[in-house]
């Protein structure tokens, strides 16, 4: 077993494009010329169409739901969804949500667990490692899936949370997703099913009221620290109750939003084209891992299927890559593949953030201390401004002038297959986080709605051209860090070296 699955994932490429396909647990190729396997795709450039193709989805299920996400916000749509899951749980459908608990994001809490279970609603959270294991809490579920009945599924960039459908007044991403339906969908649960039953994985305690030696101390009186302990750990008891309260009962402003999402998305929809999938590939990390598991001489082998499948994607390239991630940091790996690449001749293009368009300043740092010797070396490099792209009507007018930066994860390998999923090109998705993604290969017309999205983002972004020098659309130079605040420059610069010797943590 040791070898046994990046063996597979080699083998599978050097297979026939016809007949059957070869399975490991979340690896599955599927090829339309058999006659049980159909895949329909859709790709969601919108934010806020990709929110309505979720409650869309919701109104249609009958039997099951599983929903999977890094970060699950208490914002406005995460009430949206939430509000609309409660919902299909109140017709019977069986509703499973599976968040990762990385505490630094996590945002929700086991109130929240409570109240949903009055309605059948299964939460649980994926690795409760507390920070101050060190180790072990760096590995986090980084998966986004949306399932329906087995039948339809979405997987990408998106988070729950209004940054990722467009709705923040603040801070928003240029995102993109994939809706498929069809045969693959019921390996995408399955990869579910396994994450969500994993001893890894936390079912929520209830909540507790603060110890009984503290109350039977308060009701005697006693003035103390201890007292005013339990004074205030009864106050957040009765704050967190009452905000899970709040977060689960639909308001007003719930609907009047989500008729305005409806309103805007509902032409965007009706007019996106679904594509047969020729040749359909799924592909996810398995989940458990922990740094006890990273020490052991096979766990690339054992955990990282989708790593497997990427090298041997982008290997296997004879002409030309093009990558967008909100991330770009090369490790020895990544950085050999890259430049092996090159030397074969081919044509190589990023579209990432710039410091003007991210808050994730020390990997700023890290991307302008190598990309520049990437453009010498042949690389072409487009990175985000900060601004709007005005590809679709927003919801109010403080959306366009929020500061926006590019999340989605999204490769082209020859003009030919698309690769849409989770995965970043930085360390953390190479070696920590679990990933998964979806692949169509020999449909042009979907190859190119892709690339022409790209494509449009990266010209309204600003080009590298040289060692600290960038162009916008117009060829006028501009400034190569995207226009950041002097704040955002100066802390770059300050972490720069310490960001560096951290990189394998980015």
């Amino acid at each position: 077993m040791k070898t046994a699955l990046l063996a597979l994932s080699l083998a599978i490429f050097t297979q026939a494009s016809h007949g059957a396909y070869l399975e490991a647990p979340f690896f599955k190729v599927q090829d339309n010329a058999q006659e049980s396997v159909k895949n329909e795709m859709i790709i969601l450039n919108s934010g806020i169409a990709a929110l309505q193709m979720r409650l869309d989805m919701i109104k249609r299920a009958k039997k099951s739901i599983e929903v999977e996400y890094f970060i699950y916000n208490q914002d406005q749509a995460g009430r949206i969804l939430t509000h609309a899951l409660i919902e299909a749980a109140k017709r019977g459908v069986k509703i499973r949500i599976l968040v990762d608990k990385s505490m630094p994001i996590f945002a929700l809490d086991n109130h929240i667990s409570e109240a949903l279970e009055k309605y059948n609603v299964d939460l649980r959270f994926y690795n409760d490692a507390s920070l101050l294991e060190i180790s072990t809490t760096q590995f986090r579920s980084h998966r986004k899936l949306f399932v329906v009945d087995d039948k339809e599924a979405i997987t990408g960039g998106r988070n729950i949370g209004d940054d990722y459908f467009d709705l923040s007044e603040h801070f928003n991403f240029l995102d993109r997703d994939i809706y498929v339906k069809g045969s693959i969908v019921k390996t995408m649960r399955e990869s579910f099913d396994a994450y969500f039953k994993h001893k890894i994985t936390e079912r929520p305690k209830e909540p507790t009221l603060p110890s009984k030696k503290l109350l039977k101390l308060y009701k005697k009186g006693r003035r103390s620290a201890v007292i005013r302990n339990y004074e205030s750990e009864l106050k957040s008891f009765k704050k967190a109750k009452e905000n899970a309260n709040i977060f689960l009962t639909e308001t007003p402003k719930d609907i009047e939003i989500k008729n305005k999402v409806e309103e805007i998305s509902r032409p965007i929809l009706n007019s996106k084209k679904t594509y047969d999938c020729p040749e359909t590939t799924f592909a996810s990390d398995l989940p458990g891992a922990r740094f006890s598991q990273r020490m052991k001489e096979n766990y690339g082998e054992k955990y990282r299927v989708l790593r497997s499948v990427l090298n041997t994607k982008i290997e296997n390239i004879t002409d030309d890559l093009v990558i967008s991630s909100p991330y770009f940091i090369n490790n020895k790996l990544t950085r050999n593949l890259m430049y092996d690449l090159l030397d074969k001749g081919i044509d190589i293009k990023i579209y990432t953030n710039s410091l003007g368009s991210t808050d994730a300043v020390y990997v700023a740092a890290n991307f302008y201390t190598d990309v520049f010797k990437w453009q010498a070396a042949g690389v072409t490099p487009y990175i985000h401004n900060g601004k709007w792209v005005p590809e679709h009507k927003t919801i109010s007018e403080g959306v366009k002038h929020a500061k926006w930066g590019t999340h989605s994860k999204t490769q082209v390998y020859d003009q030919d297959e698309v690769m849409i999923g989770t995965y970043n090109v930085d360390n953390r998705s190479n070696y920590y986080n679990s990933e998964m993604a979806l692949f169509c290969k020999g449909n042009q017309e979907l190859t190119n709605e892709v690339l022409d999205n790209i494509s449009q983002r990266s010209k309204a972004g600003f080009k590298i051209v040289g060692d600290h020098q960038a162009v916008d659309g117009n060829e006028l130079e501009v400034d190569v860090y995207g226009n950041p605040t002097k704040l955002s420059k100066l802390m770059m610069n300050l972490i720069a070296i310490p960001s560096i010797l951290l990189r394998d943590l980015l």
